[in-house]
């Protein structure tokens, strides 16, 4: 399976956020709708997806997912561009996992006023 960016297809700025990541950060990864793909084989619901953008990767026969601020980190730090990883990496840090929550949920909860969702 091809690492997935899971991510609401009905959300303008959820579609134009994606699209620039993989403009500026092109690699194995595919933006996939959540409408569009059969949630339970990636082990999230409906509302998981609808609430929060997804990065599900596999490592040998497990999916691994990770979600909001931390999908995005762990799609930055897949990438070949060494100079992102040590921002993606502040998204794993206990300190500054919190700030990314916060400005992510900040976003997520606020995206609706950026583009129609």
């Amino acid at each position: 399976m091809q690492p997935q960016l899971v991510t609401d297809g009905e959300c303008g700025f959820c579609q134009r956020s994606a699209e620039w990541l993989q403009r500026h950060f092109p690699g194995e990864w595919i933006n996939t709708p959540n409408q569009s793909i059969d949630l339970d084989l990636i082990g999230i619901s409906q509302a998981q997806a609808n609430a929060k953008v997804w990065y599900i990767t596999r490592d040998g026969d497990e999916l691994k997912r990770h979600s909001g601020s931390q999908a995005v980190g762990k799609l930055l730090l897949d990438q070949p561009k060494n100079w992102i990883k040590p921002f993606a990496a502040l998204t794993f840090i206990p300190i500054t996992k919190h700030i990314a929550d916060l400005l992510y949920l900040l976003i997520s909860k606020n995206r609706k006023h950026f583009t129609t969702c």
